[in-house]
């Protein structure tokens, strides 16, 4: 019988991956994590790569956003054509993103 609590923080990518996965084997996030933690073999939808890449365009995107506050902010001028083109990155970001987290 189950009776004591654990609990962890994830950021918001890493919960959907963890929520998809568990669906995916049929388990519920509680059961899915427990069985990760004690070295069971759980089957994962997205290879340790394929996470490592969305983790990282998480961040590019966080990136390129504070450079676009940056441009935006007094301390530069403007250049509308770079301001353009990382909004234009930004955007493109974020739709990838999006669709992962559907």
């Amino acid at each position: 019988m189950k009776t004591k609590y654990i609990s962890f923080r994830v950021s918001n990518i890493e919960k959907k991956a963890i929520t998809i996965a568990a669906k995916e084997t049929g388990l519920n996030t509680s059961e899915f994590a427990r069985r990760a933690a004690l070295n069971m073999k759980v089957t994962l939808r997205f290879s340790p790569e394929e996470m490592e890449i969305y983790k990282n365009l998480h961040v590019f995107h966080r990136n390129f956003k504070a450079i676009s506050n940056l441009v935006k902010s007094d301390y530069f001028r403007k250049n509308d054509t770079i301001l353009l083109e990382l909004e234009e990155m930004i955007k493109q970001i974020k739709t990838h993103l999006e669709k992962f987290e559907q």
